[in-house]
């Protein structure tokens, strides 16, 4: 279960994240506030694991909030998403460990860039121990020198990342079962994903027939994805 707190005190803002979030798929529960009272009121009701923060708020500063957060060593991952794009503020920021900063306006595809951030630091401290190799790739992620995927309508690139890193992670050949316990999306979600994969043949299938019960497929990891 992952669930996310939207902190933003301009309706129509709000709704364009709510929006994103809903297109991308990916979050349990969305959640939102116009003021940090009504924020920390949340979390400490729910159990939240991102929160995607403005600064300007009409009750109060979101740094503070944040730094509140880091005080009290409360575990929540941060997105900065405001207008305030002065030195002194980016790099407080940073300084308490938001997992990104987005300045407003911004497109749907650097919003989803965020959130691949969000999911691959989470898969990335599943393990007990790291090494270079996996720090190297959060860190320092390589650009791709092919030319990008064009997914189907319906599809988004921050998903389908999420789809990606799992593969990479599970044995091969690989079941639906699996690789939605592994991204913790829905058995629907997983399917569209490997139905695209399958014809551009990133993916291969092939169905086992038992016995007894259904016959069911798995999948192999032809080649890498350009993303």
């Amino acid at each position: 279960m992952t669930n996310i707190l939207i902190v933003e005190d301009d309706p129509m803002v709000q709704f364009i994240h709510r929006n994103y979030l809903e297109k991308i798929g990916t979050f349990t529960n969305i959640y939102s506030s116009d003021t940090i009272a009504e924020a920390r009121n949340l979390l400490a009701a729910r159990s939240i694991q991102l929160i995607l923060l403005d600064i300007r708020l009409k009750d109060g500063n979101g740094i503070d909030l944040l730094t509140k957060l880091r005080r009290t060593k409360q575990t929540v991952d941060v997105i900065l998403i405001t207008a305030a794009n002065e030195v002194e503020i980016v790099n407080d920021a940073l300084h308490l460990g938001v997992i990104d900063y987005l300045i407003k306006p911004f497109t749907l595809k650097r919003f989803e860039k965020s959130i691949h951030r969000f999911y691959a630091k989470n898969r990335m401290f599943d393990s007990d121990q790291l090494n270079q190799s996996q720090l190297d790739a959060y860190l320092e992620p390589q650009p791709h020198a092919s030319a990008p995927l064009e997914l189907d309508k319906g599809l988004s690139m921050a998903t389908l990342k999420i789809i990606q890193e799992a593969i990479a992670q599970l044995p091969q050949p690989f079941t639906v079962p699996q690789l939605t316990t592994k991204t913790g999306l829905s058995h629907v979600s997983v399917r569209k994903y490997l139905n695209f994969l399958e014809t551009r043949r990133f993916l291969k299938s092939d169905t086992i027939y038992r016995k007894t019960g259904r016959p069911f497929k798995t999948y192999q990891l032809l080649t890498t994805l350009p993303i």
